[in-house]
């Protein structure tokens, strides 16, 4: 995965965010802090797989950040296409 691809990534994940949470979710924002609670990451978790065509496990739940959040789908494509 090259660094357009990781951008392209990285600018779906806040312009998503930006959506549910409304504001403007910088890298180093809490996930918690923003908005996303239990109901919001299992909708997130759902809206990621489906629009990144990548499988989340429940590790997912360890993410405290906005930048934590968009480097885990980023290995997950990776892993995908290896």
């Amino acid at each position: 995965m090259d660094s357009t691809d990781t951008q392209e990534t990285k600018t779906q994940i806040l312009t998503y965010l930006k959506k549910v949470c409304g504001g403007n979710p910088k890298g180093n924002d809490s996930l918690s802090l923003i908005g996303i609670d239990s109901v919001a990451m299992a909708e997130l978790t759902f809206e990621l797989e489906k629009r990144f065509s990548i499988r989340i496990d429940d590790d997912i739940l360890d993410i405290d950040t906005v930048d934590e959040l968009i480097s885990y789908v980023v290995a997950r494509q990776s892993a995908m296409t290896n």
